[in-house]
């Protein structure tokens, strides 16, 4: 199903970014159904895995940069982190499943920023997770009958929480994603085979890139991007020493320098202009960066460039 760019690109107020404590009665996992879901009206993200089962309404899931239609049957993952609104609809029916990365995949080693760079091989559970803003995983009547009732015997054994119960809600949850395999394995594995290494974080840095551009004239804070593309500013500052080897702030000054850089090669804007411009606070602070970056003052590059243009 072709996939619509979703309205959550623009959040009118900064989003929620939930912990296992505020939506679950436990740390480590929890379920509800649409009699005991907790409110949300507007996208938000949260720092544990969470997948949402549909069974009555149709609704649509922003996620990330794409709407994705939600019909009875269909079940949906959520990323730790990831941007995301499922709306409830009148007279909707449906389960919400959240789990900490370390109940649903103890043995897994792995940061939880460096998810979506797991091989499947190593942690074939994480792909439905990997390639929601990709794929709707939408189960045929036999396949959700089984989904609807393993969902009710994680509820049954969370309200118990004796001996067992925890192995018992693993085993249900792995048992649910496996179902969502066998009818879906086609398509993530061909997903997973293609070099999209990274494809949720690139995609996270060219949003951040098309913020900035926009922005450069302005002072920027760590916070205002991370909220502006949808992440934490902790997750932000992961994504980008990864990426780029550089901070939030030496990655936006690279951005201002560069600006800077063309406005001094095509224009004839003076060097003041040109710092307020890339957001510098005046042009002496302006010059202390370009030369730090440079290795030369803005009016020598300047003079170098047009010195070689008109040899």
């Amino acid at each position: 199903m072709t996939s619509e760019v979703a309205d959550i690109r623009k959040p009118k107020t900064p989003l929620s970014n939930y912990k296992m404590s505020d939506r679950s009665e436990h740390d480590d996992f929890g379920i509800r159904d649409e009699r005991s879901a907790l409110p949300n009206h507007a996208a938000h993200r949260h720092e544990y895995f969470q997948i949402h089962v549909q069974l009555e309404g149709t609704t649509q899931h922003d996620i990330g940069n794409v709407r994705r239609i939600v019909e009875p049957g269909t079940v949906c993952f959520i990323l730790p982190f990831k941007a995301h609104f499922i709306p409830t609809v009148a007279n909707s029916r449906y389960y919400i499943l959240n789990a900490g990365l370390s109940y649903l995949l103890p043995s897994l080693d792995v940061d939880i920023s460096n998810l979506e760079d797991t091989p499947i091989e190593r942690a074939p559970e994480l792909a439905p997770f990997c390639f929601q803003e990709l794929l709707d995983f939408k189960l045929d009547g036999p396949a959700f009958t089984q989904v609807e009732a393993l969902c009710r015997d994680i509820a049954t054994e969370d309200a118990r929480r004796g001996n067992g119960s925890a192995i018992l809600i693993r085993s249900y949850l792995l048992q649910l994603i496996g179902i969502v395999w066998r009818q879906h394995g086609e398509e993530l594995a061909a997903l997973a085979a293609m070099p999209v290494s990274g494809l949720g974080r690139k995609q996270a840095l060219t949003r951040l890139l098309a913020f900035l551009k926009d922005q450069l004239h302005k002072p920027i804070s760590l916070t205002q991007a991370a909220s502006a593309i949808h992440l934490s500013p902790a997750y932000l500052t992961r994504l980008l020493k990864r990426e780029t080897g550089q901070t939030f702030v030496q990655y936006l000054t690279a951005r201002r320098i560069s600006l800077a850089r063309e406005l001094l090669l095509h224009t004839n804007l003076s060097v003041k202009e040109i710092a307020s411009r890339c957001g510098f606070v005046d042009e002496a602070y302006f010059g202390r960066r370009f030369r730090l970056h440079e290795k030369i003052s803005p009016s020598a590059f300047r003079r170098g460039l047009q010195k070689v243009e008109f040899k």
